[in-house]
């Protein structure tokens, strides 16, 4: 006689983890395009599970980034743009001690450090980010800079 057990009850806590540990490990370096965000050329990396999600809007005149940072106070964060117009949260979530030492039964909320990067667009002005942070919702706000104009004339002698 086979015993059925129903696949969510017995499974669901591995396909948790092994997510949450494959998102840390195996997240590739990809262009947006193929990720299915934009052709922007954007090139994202995730680390620290499911701390530091993002949305990339683009308007007329701006770039506006939102990262869910639920729980992490904003002294615990930093934002930095490096080489290669890439954008980095980064950041902290400490856990509270008054559960440390309870016994748990279900775990699911993750703690500890975690690091998400995004190559900014061409046109974003890296120079005049705005930040503010609610409600554990970090938003940047990029300016678009004023396409160059690449003609030049040349003088006939």
């Amino acid at each position: 006689m086979a015993v059925f057990f129903p696949r969510d009850s017995v499974f669901g806590d591995f396909d948790r983890f092994f997510d949450a540990f494959a998102s840390d490990v195996f997240t590739p370096t990809a262009p947006a395009a193929s990720a299915g965000t934009g052709a922007t050329g954007t090139v994202s990396r995730i680390r620290g599970g499911a701390l530091g999600r993002l949305d990339l809007a683009e308007t007329d005149s701006s770039y506006v980034i939102h990262a869910d940072l639920p729980g992490v106070p904003k002294e615990n964060v930093s934002v930095s743009v490096g080489e290669g117009n890439v954008l980095t949260i980064a950041g902290e979530r400490q856990q509270n001690s008054e559960t440390k030492d309870a016994r748990r039964h279900i775990v699911e909320r993750s703690y500890g450090r975690f690091e998400r990067s995004v190559r900014l667009p061409e046109d974003a002005d890296v120079d005049k980010v705005q930040a503010k942070m609610a409600d554990g919702v970090l938003e940047l706000s990029l300016p678009k800079m004023p396409p160059e104009n690449k003609t030049r004339t040349i003088t006939i002698q």
